[in-house]
């Protein structure tokens, strides 16, 4: 009895730690992955996972193209369910003087993955631990 309890116990947390409800019960899961475009890491930026229904949730890239994102809290990912994904990544303009910057920075992945009206970007965030890649290819 006392091992079956255990085993229960143990199985409530590691569900706990892979879902998690926000303030409005929304169910969220860890999500995870990296970005890359013409096979190399996407260096900055944001990735945007935008639900059928719910909360929106949003990552910063990491220098290695790395990102985690988070709905109410950091690290607490997307909430459960399909979703459409964008991308916003624009060349780094901090080494450059202000003069020689421009208003807008150039994006540096291809424009279409920047919108909702044009990315066809999706994700299916499911109710475990997700590895979500996104390999940005160029506009044909």
């Amino acid at each position: 009895m006392r091992f079956a309890c255990l085993n229960c116990a143990m199985f409530l947390c590691g569900i706990l730690l892979f879902t998690s409800c926000g303030p409005h019960g929304e169910a969220t899961a860890i999500v995870r992955g990296k970005v890359t475009y013409a096979g190399k890491p996407v260096p900055n930026g944001t990735v945007n996972f935008i639900p059928d229904r719910g909360p929106s949730a949003t990552g910063e890239i990491q220098p290695d193209g790395s990102y985690t994102l988070m709905t109410y809290k950091a690290g607490d990912g997307a909430v459960i369910g399909a979703h459409k994904v964008i991308i916003v990544a624009m060349q780094d303009m901090n080494n450059r003087l202000p003069e020689n910057r421009t208003p807008l920075p150039p994006p540096i992945v291809p424009v279409k993955y920047t919108s909702l009206a044009t990315s066809d970007l999706t994700a299916d965030v499911q109710k475990k631990e997700n590895t979500i890649n996104f390999d940005l290819k160029d506009e044909k």
